[in-house]
């Protein structure tokens, strides 16, 4: 449920905080999260319940108690200590100096993190086309 609630909420904090190309690019990128998501589910074959026993439930329930205590004590501690300074400084001076640009997101976006954005394209792009050679090759030897 939450999933698309969560990404089109932040796309309206988007519209409120007037950035609108943000919350376009977030409203696109949601929904086809979803869709997949959802395509996904639809070819997953269906669910068999199998019993497990009670030793089986308990020894699952203090693993993931303990390694849920880990993971929240690690994140803690890393939250807590600053080893580095904040680099929003250097981007606030710099955004309109050296990209000649109004708007600090597009900026960092497309000129100081561009390369960047463009290989997180690329990895999705690529992740996308695996899905649909693999639904082809599904569909092609007669598979539902």
């Amino acid at each position: 449920r939450g999933l698309g609630v969560i990404g089109y909420t932040l796309a309206l904090f988007f519209v409120i905080f007037r950035a609108p190309d943000l919350a376009l690019t977030q409203l696109i990128i949601e929904t086809i999260s979803v869709a997949l998501f959802l395509l996904c589910f639809y070819h997953l074959p269906k669910l068999r319940f199998k019993p497990k026993s009670a030793k089986f439930r308990v020894t699952n329930a203090l693993v993931s108690v303990g390694v849920g205590t880990v993971v929240t004590l690690l994140a803690l501690s890393a939250n807590s200590q600053r080893s580095l300074e904040s680099i929003a400084s250097y981007f606030i001076e710099n955004s309109y100096k050296l990209a000649g640009g109004h708007n600090i997101v597009n900026v960092i976006l497309v000129d100081f993190r561009g390369f960047d954005t463009l290989f997180e394209i690329t990895v999705l792009v690529i992740a996308a086309l695996g899905i649909y050679g693999m639904i082809r090759l599904r569909m092609g030897k007669g598979g539902e």
